[in-house]
């Protein structure tokens, strides 16, 4: 995983040609539990790019959880909806389903977390055709967090590859995903997280790299 993610970042900044896009993220997410290991959550999130003036994408998401081995292995099933600005200049729906493995383990003030995802993403045929419709991505995340003892502020940096594995002309990893954020709690159930992220295309005709300010509210119960 770390080749890969080595390779991947010399690879996004050797291409020529690269365009640069800022957009911002709103988001909302609500955890709660459902007795014992379960837990179901809910996501809404608003995107806009072409440097802030455009709408992008409204998500809407849903999933289940289970938590084993002490908390430290999570297995996730989402599905989530999506109005997303297409290539074309309209708006499209898109629905996307998912299931993903996370692993954590803490030591001392810091915590390490791996996350692999499958994901399915399926377009609507009827407002354009698709080259890959569904779109299945494996990305695989790795995240460090660290916390100073009883502090209000969390810090996280993470790296994410996505792995786009049923194009006819071949799987490859297409984006490169890069997150710095400050999490800061403001009750015992609710946290505010502000976040930096950074998108680089690979191996596509025309890689842009995308830069986002994000601002997402938590509420855990």
């Amino acid at each position: 995983m770390l080749i890969a993610l080595l390779t991947a970042t010399l690879t996004a900044f050797s291409q020529s040609e690269r365009t640069t896009d800022f957009g911002g993220i709103v988001s909302g997410e609500l955890s709660v539990g459902l007795g014992g290991p379960f837990a179901l959550s809910v996501e809404e999130e608003l995107r806009f790019n072409n440097n802030f003036t455009q709408f992008d994408r409204w998500l809407n998401a849903v999933g289940v959880d289970y938590s084993c081995l002490h908390n430290r292995m999570n297995i996730g099933l989402t599905a989530d909806y999506i109005r997303r600005y297409n290539d074309a200049g309209y708006y499209e729906n898109r629905s996307r389903l998912g299931l993903q493995v996370t692993y954590t383990e803490e030591f001392r003030n810091f915590k390490f977390q791996g996350r692999s995802k499958l994901i399915g993403t399926f377009m609507d045929e009827s407002t354009g055709e698709h080259r890959v419709n569904p779109k299945l991505y494996w990305r695989n995340r790795l995240k460090v967090t660290y916390q100073y003892p009883n502090s209000r502020f969390k810090y996280s940096l993470s790296a994410e590859l996505f792995w786009l594995t049923n194009d006819p002309k071949g799987s490859y990893l297409d984006n490169l995903r890069t997150v710095f954020t400050v999490d800061y709690r403001l009750a015992r159930r609710y946290a505010l997280e502000a976040f930096v992220r950074m998108d680089n295309d690979l191996q596509v005709k025309k890689p842009v790299d995308r830069f986002y300010v994000g601002l997402t509210f938590k509420a855990k119960y």
